[in-house]
């Protein structure tokens, strides 16, 4: 959705994050690493998913189940000309506190007095697209939309990050998500899967030989479609009884018996349960269909027809089970004309206790290690507050809600303090006041944003 500058003046403004002007001229593929901080330890940032794509209008479906919706003949290069063969466009989505932290990307703002604030967030995304090495930007008047995963509720803003000034643009506010539309569609086509599942797998006919007795019985075609199918079924009795076995009691054939029942029973094979009833008496059989002649060709075409469309079905829907279960609940959608960073976020909000503090990774003063940041998980929200060297004296928590701080130094070692850790700290005595706060070293190491996720899920 474009919005035309007339019409949002005093409404939007930009929230600069204070890091220096990168310069982005021309960027190949690997400038685009450049627009992060230097700071980042690029081996923690999420795995962007990658599509190859021609011109053709498509839906590409992430790993984390957004969706975005690319039109016919999207990108151009930077002097206007169309690409040269496929574009590879490049997609990453951040919606962890863990993938926020190690995405490197601010997550404060100003507002248009001003007054810097941090952002709670509920996902950000990146979207990128190159031929070969040459970065393309959107074609003017194509719009992709997003339909991003979101695992938060609730109104929020939604911004675009300046690749140059490393500044949020507000886009448009208060912004609900919806219902995922393909919940709905997912749980329709299981219902159909289910069913052809839930008839069972298509059992073999009985092999019979010449001398075999076989018997006729007249079958409601209408009530039994799978002989209606076939037609001139015969039927062989496979009772482990010889007594009740119909070649061995001709008096079954001499009186008049009414048809009651056709029943599957268990196994593999083709067989039912067939019951009759003469003068209030029920005979019950176990009996299976004989296909004599061409007519077991036929069957055996059915079968093998109906064994592909049975695996077939077993096959969706276990792949659909899967998606039901890794899809959000919720979506964020939005049309978006220009690629780049956006994020969907609002001020957090809350009772900060203002203390002036002094971190420490074990007994070592943060002071001394090169670019190190103190982050606050605030552990309902999405938000990652960063404390550098510089804004540590002006730490602020809400000891009304559950917190965790963590840090990763070089050569990747963790340090971090729980909730109850922090609690024991009796921060409420320190308000604006002097606090050494020193972090345990944990030892694990991490790879990615995941791996941060995993280690604050087990404080």
């Amino acid at each position: 959705m474009r919005f035309l500058p007339i019409l949002i003046v005093g409404l939007l403004f930009s929230c600069n994050s204070g890091i220096d002007k990168l310069a982005t001229k021309n960027q190949s593929s690997d400038d685009l690493d450049k627009i992060h901080p230097s700071e980042v330890n690029q081996m923690l940032r999420n795995q962007e998913d990658r599509f190859l794509i021609d011109g053709k209008a498509v839906v590409l479906k992430t790993k984390k189940f957004s969706r975005i919706h690319i039109p016919t003949d999207a990108f151009v290069k930077k002097d206007g000309s169309v690409p040269s063969g496929n574009v590879t466009l490049l997609f990453r989505e951040y919606q962890s506190a863990g993938e926020i932290l190690a995405s490197g990307l601010p997550m404060v703002c100003k507002d248009k007095n001003g007054k810097q604030f941090d952002f709670e967030s509920a996902g950000m995304f990146e979207i990128r697209a190159l031929d070969g090495e040459d970065t393309l930007f959107l074609k003017e008047g194509k719009e992709i939309k997003v339909e991003l995963a979101t695992p938060t509720s609730g109104k929020f803003n939604f911004y675009e990050l300046n690749d140059n000034t490393r500044a949020w643009k507000e886009k448009k506010r208060d912004l609900p998500a919806i219902r995922n539309p393909y919940l709905k569609q997912i749980s329709d086509s299981l219902a159909y899967f289910d069913d052809v599942v839930d008839k069972g797998v298509p059992r073999k006919a009985i092999e019979y030989k010449p001398s075999d007795n076989l018997f006729d019985i007249q079958v409601d075609p209408d009530e039994y479609p799978e002989f209606k199918e076939i037609g001139g079924v015969m039927w062989k009795y496979i009772g482990q009884d010889t007594k009740n076995d119909p070649a061995n009691n001709p008096d079954y054939f001499t009186r008049k018996y009414a048809f009651a029942d056709l029943s599957p029973a268990k196994g593999n094979l083709l067989s039912y349960h067939v019951s009759f009833v003469s003068n209030g008496d029920t005979l019950t059989l176990l009996m299976a269909p004989a296909f004599p002649g061409k007519l077991k060709n036929k069957y055996q075409k059915k079968l093998e027809e109906k064994l592909k469309k049975f695996n077939e079905a077993l096959e969706a829907a276990q792949s659909l089970r899967k998606q039901q279960r890794n899809e959000s609940e919720l979506l964020r959608v939005f049309n978006v004309d220009k690629l780049g960073i956006y994020n969907y976020d609002r001020q957090l909000k809350g009772d900060p206790l203002p203390v002036i503090a002094s971190f420490f990774l074990g007994d070592k003063p943060q002071s001394e290690f090169k670019n190190l940041n103190v982050y606050l998980i605030p552990k309902e929200k999405l938000c990652v507050v960063k404390y550098d060297l510089g804004s540590a004296q002006m730490f602020a928590i809400d000891l009304g809600e559950r917190n965790q701080l963590i840090a990763i130094s070089a050569p990747n070692e963790i340090y971090a303090l729980s909730d109850d850790d922090i609690r024991k700290l009796n921060l409420a005595k320190f308000r604006s006041k002097k606090c050494e706060i020193h972090l345990k070293k944990i030892d694990k190491k991490v790879t990615s944003g995941a791996g941060i996720d995993q280690i604050l899920a087990s404080l």
